[in-house]
């Protein structure tokens, strides 16, 4: 089957992990967790190649939280991410995940973007 990607897919809509997991499973290794605590333990634990990232997550922590560990951590500082929202940002929001993701896609994710994002951010490393 050869070396896939592995991608961290943070998402507690249980419906979008289904979608999300339709379009990328023949490509890529998914992990596909629901809540900040599962992606931190993920993340200290697995080799990941990209995080798709959910902005807005039930329970304790959120996108941004997590977004602010990948970034201030050694291990994962260069880790490419793609954050999720199906909610419009106020201004200062929008300029921390330009400063500080790779990409910001809306929801309804569109399956050709998505695509496109993820291969072009994996071909850079």
């Amino acid at each position: 089957m050869g070396n896939k990607n592995k991608i961290l897919v943070v998402e507690d809509n249980r419906e979008t992990q289904l979608i999300i997991k339709a379009v990328l499973r023949n490509d890529f290794e998914l992990e596909i967790v629901p809540s900040a605590d599962a992606a931190r333990n993920t993340l200290a634990k697995d080799k990941i190649d990209l995080v798709l990232l959910d902005l807005n997550l039930s329970g304790e922590g959120n996108g941004k939280s997590i977004l602010m560990e990948i970034r201030g951590g050694s291990k994962t500082k260069d880790l490419p991410v793609i954050v999720t929202t199906a909610y419009d940002l106020n201004e200062e929001d929008k300029k921390f995940f330009e400063e500080n993701a790779n990409t910001f896609l809306l929801k309804p994710l569109d399956k050709k973007i998505l695509l496109e994002s993820i291969n072009a951010l994996l071909s850079q490393n």
